[in-house]
């Protein structure tokens, strides 16, 4: 907290994700007074100084805005991964926010690659993704988890799910305990799309080696929007997702300074997306 005359000008924290051992920077809100003053970054250099993460968490930070983004270069450079596809409202306009993620020791970090991260066509993984966070990249056998994410207490079937039922959002949140087949977790999905017709934004994160469960959702007209390494924890070890998301906006978000970054990231990923389901073909008839 930053006070002045016993005045509270500016609060932040570093929120922990317990549900895959992450953290992030920074939840914080500053007096209308005190903008552009350099409390913000001192709440963050103060944050980030008091805080001590264990070896096997991940960092991140979500922007909203290029100045944000600009000012973490300078105090903990993170490297961007995508977009969310814009669901959260600002003045009634919907709004891009774009996922950070913190370089990692590799010494502390048990990450799985999936299995085609090598192959040809996939170098933005490879290249622009794990290069940059110095991750090794080394591919590994996936658990036979589908989905990740927090735990929820909406449920369909065996999928677990948040509903802004205002802003007409839904957000998959992983699934219930058991196996679940990649057709069936595919058919669960639908199931939840055909009985909620209203929603505008739906998002999803799938471990990155179910190629099929990701061919079935691209059909149904989901878009790759975030590539997101290590980002799924089971049995002390993190794996790989990709995010997608289905919306229906009747415009495009705003970006506040990230057009050319939304931009990259829409045209990397439809590539991506192509060259996965070529994989998964190839695999099918190997």
């Amino acid at each position: 907290m930053v006070e002045l005359d016993s005045i509270l000008m500016g609060c932040g924290c570093i929120a922990r994700r317990p549900w895959n051992q992450s953290w992030e920077i920074c939840h914080g809100v500053v007096h209308p007074a005190a903008r552009r003053t350099g409390v913000i970054s001192n709440l963050v250099k103060l944050s980030l100084d008091s805080h001590r993460p264990q070896a096997m968490e991940l960092g991140f930070y979500v922007t909203r805005n290029i100045a944000s983004h600009t000012l973490m270069l300078k105090l903990q450079p993170g490297v961007l991964v995508g977009h969310d596809g814009g669901p959260d409202t600002v003045d009634g306009i919907r709004e891009y926010h774009l996922t950070a993620l913190l370089p990692q020791p590799v010494a502390g970090l048990r990450h799985i690659a999936p299995w085609y991260v090598r192959s040809p066509g996939v170098e933005m993984i490879s290249r622009h993704l794990y290069q940059a966070l110095g991750f090794e990249g080394k591919p590994g056998a996936y658990p036979t988890t589908c989905l990740s994410g927090p735990a929820s207490q909406n449920s369909h079937g065996q999928l677990l799910y948040a509903h802004d039922p205002l802003n007409r959002t839904l957000t998959l949140s992983g699934q219930t305990a058991g196996y679940l087949p990649q057709p069936r977790a595919l058919a669960d999905i639908i199931g939840l799309l055909q009985q909620s017709p209203e929603l505008q934004y739906v998002c999803v994160q799938i471990l990155a080696d179910k190629l099929e469960l990701l061919a079935g959702l691209l059909g149904l007209g989901f878009t790759i929007t975030a590539y997101l390494p290590a980002w799924h924890l089971e049995d002390g070890a993190r794996y790989d997702c990709i995010q997608l998301v289905l919306q229906t906006f009747s415009s495009r978000p705003r970006s506040h300074g990230f057009d050319d970054q939304v931009t990259f990231f829409d045209l990397a990923y439809a590539q991506l997306a192509k060259r996965l389901c070529g994989l998964r073909l190839a695999q099918a008839h190997a």
